[in-house]
């Protein structure tokens, strides 16, 4: 829910506030990338340090609750913020506590789901990603920026308080040998060839989340550039509802076929090639009613690919039993890849919009996505251990 909310509407308006059209799309373009890169530096190494940590209270609890509390003192902050170097400086600070609290708390479910039922929990976690989105797009509709903000941070510390007390976890009895810093982070090499399907699973998802990214980031600028609407508030509710809603009706349904059938592969490829076929209908429409039914579309995708891919990563993890660790390094491909959307979409915008003006970029920046979501999902056949 913050993340929707701050990335799809709230961070895209104050940018656009704050800067101006001609520098917004540059300006959103190198703070997300800033603050993914950062995300993926620190996921894997807080990962790695509760997969080690004995603390009485648990291995990821600690971390949860500084990173918790640090997230909901820094988004209070971000509501203050007038200038965008204050305004950058705060978001930076909030991938920081935020993926402190992330890394561990990505650990939970390999920590309690069994093999069997991975499917499943994918497809639960999913739905509640989902229906997450909702009160994302809602939200910053309703009330002012700023309100916002405190919302946001009110939700981090209620979603704590109901993990900690919900979700038992027993404490590492025993500390793991002590490692000096070298063979510390050589544990973070994953070997392709000892470990290639975990490879062709990062890669695959780097390439849809590139697609997924550039959608999420620019979909604000589309319907402003694009549609031409003065206010694209409304318009973008309807959008993410209805992707939501589209997409509940598939997320589960795919997570229990994927155990049933066990075969998480088709449900991966099918999911990512729905999702391009709906980005390039963005590209060709100039209805609303359209970029409606395309959101329909994109949402029976998204949550087909949603309630598999996760099931598929744990399935190709290394048997090392570090789950934060591993979890962190693959969750990368989601940060890494908003780096790279966003760096590589600044630097289209920047030459596009000058040629092209604003309209005609944001279509070719959407083409491009269609790209993405078509190759990361073919080269998903790559994997062979899985079916």
């Amino acid at each position: 829910m913050q993340w929707t909310a701050l990335i799809i509407v709230v961070v895209p308006e104050v940018v656009l506030g704050m800067v101006g059209p001609i520098r917004s799309g540059s300006a959103m373009s190198w703070l997300t990338a800033a603050g993914a890169l950062l995300a993926s530096v620190i996921q894997p190494l807080v990962g790695a340090l509760s997969d080690r940590s004995t603390h009485r209270s648990g291995r990821r609890r600690p971390y949860m609750v500084a990173g918790v509390f640090g997230t909901a003192l820094t988004l209070a902050a971000m509501g203050f913020a007038h200038r965008f170097a204050m305004f950058l400086m705060w978001y930076l600070l909030l991938q920081v506590f935020a993926n402190l609290a992330s890394a561990p708390y990505s650990a939970l479910i390999p920590d309690v789901v069994p093999f069997e039922q991975r499917g499943v929990a994918s497809g639960y976690m999913g739905l509640m990603s989902q229906a997450a989105i909702i009160g994302g797009v809602l939200v910053p509709s309703f009330v002012s920026v700023r309100t916002t903000f405190l919302i946001l941070a009110m939700l981090q510390v209620i979603g704590l308080a109901v993990t900690v007390w919900g979700v038992p976890e027993v404490p590492l009895v025993q500390s793991p040998p002590r490692r000096d810093w070298r063979s510390f982070l050589s544990n973070f090499w994953i070997s392709p060839h000892q470990h290639g399907d975990w490879w062709w699973v990062f890669l695959t998802r780097i390439l849809v989340m590139l697609g997924f990214s550039t959608l999420e980031y620019y979909l604000y600028y589309y319907l402003h550039f694009v549609q031409h609407l003065a206010n694209p508030n409304p318009e973008l509710d309807r959008a993410l509802i209805a992707v939501t809603l589209a997409s509940l009706l598939s997320v589960l349904t795919a997570g229990w076929l994927s155990d049933k059938l066990k075969r998480r592969k088709i449900m991966v490829i099918a999911g990512g090639l729905v999702m391009g076929l709906a980005a390039l209908g963005f590209v060709l429409t100039s209805s609303l009613l359209m970029v409606t039914v395309f959101s329909l579309v994109f949402g029976l995708g998204y949550g087909t690919y949603l309630s598999t891919d996760w099931a598929l990563a744990v399935d190709v993890l290394p048997p090392t039993g570090d789950a934060a660790k591993d979890m962190g390094l693959w969750s990368i491909s989601q940060t890494l890849a908003q780096s790279v959307a966003t760096a590589a979409a600044g630097l289209f915008l920047g030459l596009a919009v000058i040629h092209w003006g604003n309209a005609l970029a944001y279509r070719g920046l959407f083409v491009i996505t269609f790209v993405y979501f078509v190759l990361g999902s073919l080269l998903v056949t790559r994997v062979k251990k899985v079916r």
